[in-house]
């Protein structure tokens, strides 16, 4: 009988995140006549965990002293401890990396020693992985901009070395990191970009035939994304307000919850525009909405590689994307989608053009219909050959 590789992967949450919603991906993806799989979270409960194939057990990472620690983690998440990181503005500290220094002798190694193990996400699994598990090989994934999010590589270098191979989403991403190593710093990378299941997706975007409860002749736009700085939720916010001046009829809903949602529902009715602009928080499933739209619109500074892109455009929604460095990866201007400037009043023409073009629509609907999402297979090839190779 063919013995099983032991792959351990860890994430902070299953909370709603594109990294998040990635593994859960891969994880329905794996053959588990190959693996034995352990997946280790901080915090358990998240939206995505009931996705989680029954082949995977489910650990929850043990912390010591935890009364105060775990109000912290459920509270504010690690990410947002401003405060810790107030105290290191000189050095620059991530928050992730403010709270390792602080907390790290309060989590427990594991014992078990594994094949694999995978740190699925940069910050806290990064460092779990590197120092906390025992395993012959090692991972780490990077979805983010290293350089945009702000983490510091004079601290995780330390961490990176103890690992075989560092995977990114995207080259960008790869450039982002290797761009912040100094002359004497080398890490192995390379680019495996997200696992995004087509079927499924067309699948789940039947559930529901129409999930908008609006009635009226509006042009409905739609942003899915964390309610969080990177997202630019406030220049959609701005852009939603210059085409309300214009007398366009549209709604423009964003789904995603986050740590901004008070601010950005402060500028909503600063402009007057709750009517118009609607937080819906948190969906399970977002494609009927993703589906039903006229107009999906993503207003981000930067992203790992862009999923909800990605997902738009299998369901060959006319989109907007503002010109993050992986957008043009995804969407190609004039042909499948349109790409704009980091501007309010950039985002608000490129929704004006789809709204008097209904042409462009259905130029842009057709090519889209015509696209072969081909990166699927080569995705997870590269994964197992990782997963398999000594």
């Amino acid at each position: 009988m063919l013995k099983l590789k032991k792959i351990a992967f860890v994430i902070e949450s299953l909370h709603c995140g594109g990294a998040e919603k990635s593994l859960v991906t891969l994880l329905q993806n794996l053959d588990y006549t190959k693996y034995n799989v352990s997946l280790y979270l901080l915090l358990t409960n998240g939206e995505f965990q009931k996705f989680i194939p029954d082949e995977v057990t489910v650990k929850t990472i043990t912390i010591n002293k935890t009364n105060f620690i775990k109000q912290i983690l459920k509270t504010v998440k690690f990410r947002a401890l401003t405060k810790l990181n107030k105290l290191n503005k000189k050095n620059k500290y991530h928050p992730a990396q403010v709270f390792w220094k602080s907390k790290n002798n309060n989590f427990s190694k594991i014992n078990t020693l594994y094949d694999v193990a995978i740190a699925y996400n940069q910050g806290f699994a990064t460092y779990f992985v590197s120092e906390k598990i025992k395993a012959r090989k090692k991972i780490a994934w990077l979805n983010t901009d290293y350089i945009k999010a702000n983490y510091n590589i004079n601290f995780d270098y330390k961490f990176y070395k103890n690992f075989d191979d560092v995977v990114c989403v995207s080259e960008e991403n790869r450039h982002s990191l290797l761009k912040s190593l100094n002359k004497q710093q080398t890490i192995s990378t390379l680019v495996i970009k997200d696992i995004v299941d087509d079927r499924l997706i067309h699948q789940l975007s039947k559930e529901v035939e129409y999930p908008f409860t609006d009635k009226e002749n509006n042009k409905i736009i739609l942003t899915v994304g964390r309610l969080a700085d990177a997202k630019g939720l406030d220049l959609a916010i701005q852009a939603c307000h210059i085409l309300r001046q214009k007398k366009y009829n549209i709604k423009w809903y964003v789904i995603g919850e986050g740590p901004k949602r008070k601010e950005l529902e402060h500028l909503i009715n600063k402009l007057d525009i709750s009517k118009y602009f609607i937080l819906l928080g948190y969906k399970e499933n977002p494609y009927p909405y993703i589906k039903s739209c006229n107009i999906y619109t993503q207003t981000s500074f930067f992203e790992g590689l862009g999923l909800t892109l990605i997902e738009a455009s299998i369901l060959q929604k006319p989109i907007v994307t503002t010109n993050f460095p992986t957008a043009s990866k995804i969407i190609e201007h004039g042909r499948t989608g349109l790409i704009c400037d980091m501007n309010a009043d950039a985002i608000a023409n490129s929704i004006e053009e789809y709204i008097t073009s209904p042409k462009l629509v259905n130029k842009f609907t057709e090519n889209l219909s015509k696209q072969k999402n081909n990166d699927k297979v080569l995705s997870l090839a590269k994964v197992n050959e990782l997963l398999l190779k000594n």
